[in-house]
């Protein structure tokens, strides 16, 4: 995992390849569902764009379920930089330090707790909240990611972007498997 996202040098063209616009005959070794998860969500990071916040320096935190499958595939994201030169933090999702996150990966079993305390955020928190199994459905969370026919797809609700202050590149848009 760690030197496949160390070539992600073009993120839209490594994001094209995640998302099957690549032909099979290319792929040098399967890659575990939760490494792929990483991989997205890395480049998700870099095609939205956050509103500023204060105090946030030169790092970009993603905050993970401790129940999450996804916490150790994203450590591998720990002290890699953004397109936009932040260094990503990884850390354990807690619903008192939610204002200081940028990405929030949420899983089923505590998704509803900590909605519930980003909703109390005001509109344009700056939070992007990405959920890691697309059964879970709610206005709050902007990208699902699932399994289907053996690839790792996701959905965009550019509704709740929209509320949290995010813009979504469009190139981003159209690669989504849809919208909600």
């Amino acid at each position: 995992m760690h030197s496949f996202l160390r070539s992600c040098g073009k993120p839209l063209w490594w994001l094209a390849l995640l998302c099957g616009a690549w032909p099979a005959a290319h792929s040098a070794e399967p890659v575990a569902e939760q490494d792929l998860k990483a991989a997205y969500i890395f480049n998700f990071i870099q095609f939205i764009e956050w509103p500023e916040k204060q105090g946030s320096g030169n790092e970009f935190t993603v905050c993970v379920s401790p129940f999450s499958p996804l916490k150790r595939s994203l450590t591998a994201l720990e002290n890699k930089q953004t397109t936009r030169g932040q260094t990503i933090k990884i850390r354990h999702l807690e619903a008192a330090t939610l204002r200081e996150c940028e990405v929030l990966i949420v899983h089923n079993p505590d998704a509803e707790h900590v909605l519930r305390a980003l909703r109390a955020a005001p509109q344009g928190h700056g939070v992007l909240t990405i959920s890691d199994d697309m059964t879970f459905v709610d206005p709050d969370i902007v990208i699902a990611l699932a399994q289907s026919d053996g690839r790792v797809v996701f959905h965009i609700h550019p509704e709740a972007a929209t509320k949290a202050g995010l813009t979504i590149s469009s190139r981003l848009l159209r690669l989504a498997k849809g919208t909600r």
